[in-house]
């Protein structure tokens, strides 16, 4: 995850990567939903727990940061 000097506090920092197989995260957009699969959960360090995929230039972030992020949910098979 890039992290920028003074954007996080010491809190938020990622202190453990858990896999997140299976789980994606939707985008939307007026006609059309995108599924992207989440590469890890991020346990930060202030306990919670939040979803991490890549955007199209390969950085790790928090999809929910996203304007057009829906929601994350169990991936289902034949999609």
């Amino acid at each position: 995850m890039t992290e920028t000097p003074g954007e996080n506090t010491p809190d938020q920092h990622i202190v453990q990567l858990i896999p997140a197989d299976g789980w994606v995260a939707v985008y939307k957009d007026e006609q059309t939903e995108m599924r992207a699969p989440l590469v890890a959960w991020g346990l930060r360090r202030d306990g919670q727990v939040v979803p991490l995929d890549t955007d199209p230039q390969g950085d790790v972030g928090d999809p929910r940061e996203t304007a057009n992020f829906d929601r994350v949910e169990r991936a289902t098979r034949g999609r």
